[in-house]
């Protein structure tokens, strides 16, 4: 609107322009927020420690932390790191490098100490933070990390480190807690999961070949089952039959015949990746996991290891050297091919299956490689 000398007012309000906030809005907006935003990080914080507490061994903890917890807060990636000076988890971790980078074992705690201050506490890094340049190195694009310590009676276990594109995470006064909350149950979580697989480990090992045993066997296939449904890829279970080992047994006896399974153990073993798994079924029976892999790659794998125990000299440890050779039974399963909602149910079949294929290996003479499928058993 025009004045009386032809300007325009500058007190007048332009017509369709939105009402500005007096400072008491304004304050009420940012208050009804910062509620939202934090009834947001307590759902979702309980949703994750129902998950946590669900977790039956340190496999399933692994996944949920660097897994579903970053996809859970829309974090870009997750970094583990655990101290392990005696090389205790290491053992007990079954598959862990698959998680590359993501998960890292120290036998020094001193590189995570020296993340925190003298006390560990929550902290989110910033670029300029010299600290980013220590954890997820491995990462492009991250610029902030939030570091959250994993403590057990005080003493530093592991550092747990989200990476982030932007600074949209507020750690201060509630959110602070909440994540402080959730390292302290991690750490409790953790603590419980190792002491019960250290007790799980001494009754699912064989203790001559110091690889998993039937029941050890039947709940790793039950869980690379699920995880290969999860990320889509094929698993192929292989299950070996030392050929004419009663006749071995009843001849060299006993100690030569368990001789020659621990050394076919080895030998097999010598060869996998760090994701195969293997187990002792029976007396001289075998079995080996192979995720990721289809029908192809897995008749290959097993060829190739049919082949070397054929040309592999075994010494009794008494002067005998003997030769044996081994009868294979092989099934894959391919998730979008064959879909499954009952894994133990899969899981056994799985085995009947490849079982069946050993069973026609060993009736046409041994020494080869049999495959069946699934496709007849799974609707």
């Amino acid at each position: 609107m025009l004045d009386k000398q032809g300007a325009y007012s500058v007190n007048e309000e332009i017509e369709g322009a939105p009402p500005a906030e007096s400072r008491t809005e304004l304050r009420e907006r940012r208050l009804a927020e910062t509620i939202t935003v934090n009834r947001y990080l307590y759902l979702q914080t309980q949703q994750l420690e129902h998950m946590l507490l669900e977790a039956v061994d340190l496999q399933a903890l692994l996944e949920i932390l660097l897994v579903s917890m970053p996809r859970h807060f829309s974090f870009r990636v997750a970094e583990l790191w655990l101290y392990d000076p005696e090389n205790i988890l290491a053992e007990l971790i079954v598959g862990g490098q698959r998680y590359g980078h993501s998960l890292q074992l120290h036998q020094d705690a001193f590189a995570m100490q020296e993340l925190y201050d003298l006390e560990p506490d929550i902290v989110l890094l910033t670029p300029t933070d010299t600290r980013m340049f220590e954890v997820l190195k491995q990462e492009q694009g991250i610029d902030y990390a939030l570091l959250m310590p994993l403590t057990d009676s005080g003493r530093m276990i592991g550092s747990l480190h989200l990476g982030l594109q932007d600074n949209t995470l507020m750690v201060g006064g509630p959110e602070q807690e909440l994540i402080a909350h959730l390292a302290t149950m991690i750490s409790a979580c953790f603590k419980a999961a190792v002491s019960r697989q250290q007790v799980s480990r001494l009754t699912m090992l064989d203790p001559l070949t110091q690889i998993s045993n039937l029941r050890g066997f039947e709940k790793d296939i039950t869980r690379e089952i699920a995880r290969a449904r999860r990320v889509d890829k094929a698993l192929t279970v292989l299950i070996m039959e030392i050929d004419e080992f009663d006749h071995l047994y009843d001849h060299y006896g006993e100690r030569s015949g368990q001789f020659v399974v621990k050394k076919v153990a080895e030998r097999i073993s010598s060869d996998l990746r760090a994701t195969d798994m293997m187990a002792r079924l029976s007396r001289s029976k075998l079995a080996l996991l192979i995720p990721g892999s289809g029908e192809m790659l897995g008749q290959e794998i097993g060829e190739r290891m049919r082949a070397d125990i054929e040309s592999f000299a075994v010494d009794d440890g008494r002067g005998a050297v003997l030769q044996v050779t081994l009868s294979v039974g092989m099934v894959s399963w391919e998730p979008q091919q064959y879909p499954a909602v009952d894994l133990p149910h899969l899981a056994r079949q799985m085995e009947m299956v490849a079982g069946k294929a050993l069973a026609l290996s060993q009736a046409k003479g041994g020494n080869r490689i049999t495959l069946s499928r699934l496709s007849t058993l799974i609707s």
